[in-house]
């Protein structure tokens, strides 16, 4: 790894094989990589894939740091040749990238101390650099394609063979070594390249050398001989010959030709111009001084509460739950598992889908308006006589069961739309009608109503704005004061995306009562012709996912009453371990106190296992997202919502790790977490193939925490303190279920003791307020999750 420095005005496009880190110091840039073009200011930096074509230009008078990571050193330390990065801060949000600026300034203030310990040091910040990329930006192969047209293996198959050339172009590699790595006959893969490449195997070896061969003669003074060697040639005869083959001139004349045109890299930067660059960075860290690490003890945090400084806020965390397909809600494990939640969790609003489906026998396209309402009126019934709210969501959503985003179980798109516009015009009265006659116009008028958008369908956003007007005008016809929104979009397809979608949705006749969206950690990424999905590594994604939709309907003025994420979680798998273990409970917790003041409603998905049945699922627990097992056993994620439910109404402060809360009468309530993020190890497996007993090994850390919590101006006295605890030896059903050996043929009387150990543990203890202050203490295992009351003893 190497870096350098440029205040060129610009740079034509030029590709290496070495991959680049672009950062910009100061100024503003537009680097243009392949056809897209990006704005960059201060500070932004974007990661270059190998080969890529890149080049840039200044808008303003900048200072451009390029890092240079070997491919093939990197292809050494990994193993692997599909080295491909998503790193892009002008478009995505990641608390990585604060922590790669951290790193980068300190190498740029190290950059003019290269020698002794300075040269130790650098290198050192290199490797820090190199591990926080690899960790979180890195395409690993369980990134599949995503709802892209799938590759069969004679695809995957080319894509060896080329990943395999690029990354031993170099070596002395010969058709037979590549034939016994795919296990193939010389014979047949000398074919089939020729088929699929157009040239043969040596043809293309050549190319690919003489690529890079290239790239030296035009930004090194390297020897003809030495280029030769470092891209693979036998010898600088041979070089030569297929030099002269391609390009019809010798590489010595190319060379001397592009000289005196060509900016030579890595120390052949002028002595005026080097000391323009120091002076640069200079004034630079004089206006970003390198803050010190702090190095006090991580694991104990010390939050001070003012008792008098209390704010009401939205609890936005039990207002809505997932429970799936319309149909579902006809299942009497369904039912059972639905009133739990609405008992013991106290959720309003139940979300459902698929309204309109086959197994519903409600016949939307029937010529003469003979509609079957009978099995959603038994869905409704139910919810209503529960005093339950409907959700509904009138779209033609696909059914889907993930194990991972490239394992699919199910993906069935509805064979139940209307045939068309003026069969949703005719068919909507019909339904509107029959509920609002059923259920009474004041019941109907506090449900929800979403229309969700398909981004995948490829379609112009103004078709689904043109369903979306006649829908919303159908459904206002019957009462203005009905609530309809939608439309289910992922700011995670980039603020740019996101931002053109609502502008235009701005300039249309009907806006939404509610902007819904969906916040799964996962980014798309565009890669030449392909499109993969990767899994998002930012800590804080639902946080900063929901900052940058508010930062848009700021900037757009575009005015909704509430903003609801009707979809978010973990995962989309129904086979992820983590599902069922306390790290989901820490996840729920964490991500719910962060969203507070952002979102309206945070409607978790998905409320019981039994969404996730299929062949495969015959074990006790099989890693679906449902806060409840098929059984019924609360998991550890159940209990996030209990303690969370526990809150006053009062928020008095809002951390990391907590928020502390009052009722306005003495007494306190703190839900508080140890939450521990993935490391790389995590990543770099598909979901479903994670080792429910090393899953230990997939945290940055496994440290406790100690939270220390000091209250003022409360009312000097006795409290009480209530501590209710789940972590991995108390109340979580996966480690219940790992002391049990993983026995999978449960009988009712051991799901019943299930039943009730998975439970809370609770102390008790009281402490005494003098001088107005409280202090009271937790400490928290990893993943860890508490809820702490504290009530004042008259």
């Amino acid at each position: 790894m190497d870096f350098d420095f440029y205040i060129n005005s610009y740079e034509q496009l030029h590709f290496h094989q070495d991959i680049e880190l672009f950062y910009v110091v100061e100024g503003s840039v537009e680097l243009t990589i392949e056809q897209d073009t990006f704005s960059m200011e201060q500070d932004d930096f974007i990661i270059i894939n190998a080969n890529k074509k890149h080049g840039y230009t200044m808008k303003e008078e900048a200072l451009i740091c390029c890092i240079h990571i070997s491919y093939q050193m990197l292809n050494q330390l990994l193993k692997t040749n599909l080295l491909l990065f998503w790193c892009n801060s002008v478009i995505d949000k990641n608390e990585a990238y604060e922590e790669i600026r951290r790193i980068i300034r300190q190498m740029l203030n190290q950059y003019f101390e290269k020698k002794d310990r300075g040269m130790i040091y650098l290198n050192s910040l290199y490797y820090e650099l190199l591990h926080v990329v690899t960790s979180n930006f890195l395409m690993s192969s369980s990134d599949k394609r995503f709802f892209s047209e799938k590759k069969d293996k004679y695809d995957n198959r080319l894509d060896e063979i080329i990943n395999y050339l690029r990354a031993n172009y170099n070596r002395p590699i010969s058709l037979n070594d590549l034939a016994d790595k795919l296990y193939l006959s010389n014979s047949y893969l000398s074919k089939y390249i020729k088929k699929q490449l157009g040239m043969s195997f040596i043809d293309y070896l050549n190319k690919e050398r003489l690529h890079h061969a290239m790239e030296e003669l035009l930004y090194t003074d390297h020897s003809i001989t030495r280029i030769s060697l470092d891209n693979g040639f036998a010898n600088a005869a041979a070089f030569n010959k297929a030099f002269k083959e391609a390009y019809h001139t010798t590489p010595s004349v190319y060379q001397a030709e592009r000289k005196n045109k060509s900016e030579l890299r890595g120390g052949g930067q002028s002595e005026k111009k080097k000391k323009l660059i120091e002076k640069r960075i200079q004034n630079y860290y004089e206006k970003n001084p390198v803050k010190q690490e702090v190095t006090a003890n991580l694991g104990e945090r010390f939050v001070i509460v003012d008792s008098a400084k209390g704010e009401s806020y939205s609890q936005n965390w039990n207002r809505m739950i997932n429970i799936g397909e319309a149909g579902a809600l006809l299942s009497s494990d369904i039912q059972e598992h639905v009133l739990i939640l609405k008992k013991e969790l106290d959720f309003t609003y139940i979300r459902f889908w698929d309204l309109w489906g086959k197994d519903m026998y409600m016949d939307i396209n029937d010529p003469g308006g003979n509609y079957n309402f009978d099995k959603i009126v038994r869905v409704l019934d139910f919810l209503v006589s529960n005093k339950l709210k409907p959700y509904l969501e009138l779209g033609f959503k696909p059914k889907a069961l993930l194990k991972s985003v490239s394992n699919v179980l199910i993906m069935e798109k509805s064979s139940v739309v209307f045939d068309s516009l003026a069969e949703c015009r005719k068919f909507m009265p019909a339904f509107m009608s029959h509920v609002m006659n059923r259920y009474g116009i004041e019941e109907v008028e506090t449900w929800y109503f979403e229309l969700w958008k398909d981004e995948y369908d490829g379609k112009e956003a103004s078709h689904y704005f043109d369903m979306f007007d006649m829908t919303y005008e159908i459904v206002k016809s019957f009462s203005h004061k009905i609530k309809f929104g939608g439309a289910g979009l992922s700011p995670r397809f980039g603020m740019k995306n996101f931002y053109e979608i609502l502008e235009g949705w701005e300039k249309r006749k009907n806006h939404p009562d509610f902007l819904s969206l969906y916040l799964y950690p996962y980014v798309p990424v565009e890669e030449g012709a392909e499109n993969f999905t990767k899994q998002s590594t930012d800590s804080k994604y639902v946080q900063n996912q929901l900052i940058m939709a508010n930062q848009v309907l700021e900037e757009l003025n575009f005015k909704v009453k509430e903003l609801h994420v009707s979809e978010w979680n973990l995962t989309v798998s129904q086979r992820n371990i983590m599902n069922d273990s306390c790290y989901k409970g820490a996840y729920i917790m964490k991500n719910t106190i962060e969203s507070i003041g952002l979102a309206d409603v945070m409607g978790y998905w998905i409320g019981s296992d039994c969404y996730g049945d299929y062949y495969d699922s015959k074990a006790f627990l099989n890693g679906s997202g449902g806060i409840l097992s098929k059984n019924g056993i609360r998991k550890p994620a159940f209990y996030a919502f209990d303690f969370l439910n526990h809150m006053g109404e009062l928020l008095l402060k809002k951390e990391d790790n907590c928020m502390v809360t009052t009722n306005g009468h003495y007494d306190y309530f703190i839900a508080c977490h140890n939450y521990k993020h993935f490391n790389y190890q995590y990543y770099m497996k598909a979901e479903d193939e994670l080792d429910i007993r090393k899953q230990h090994r997939m945290f940055v850390d496994n440290e406790n925490m100690r939270l220390n919590f000091q209250i003022n101006n409360v009312k000097n006295g006795t409290y009480r303190i209530i501590t209710h605890m789940i972590n991995q030896e108390c109340g979580s059903v996966q480690d219940e279920w790992m002391r049990m050996d993983f026995y999978e043929h449960m009988h009712q009387k051991e799901i019943e003791y299930l039943n009730r150990v998975c439970t809370p543990r609770i102390f008790m203890r009281t402490c005494v307020a003098k001088e107005g202050v409280l202090n009271l203490e937790a400490i928290l295992e990893p993943n860890e999750i508490q809820l702490i009351q504290v009530v004042y003893q008259y």
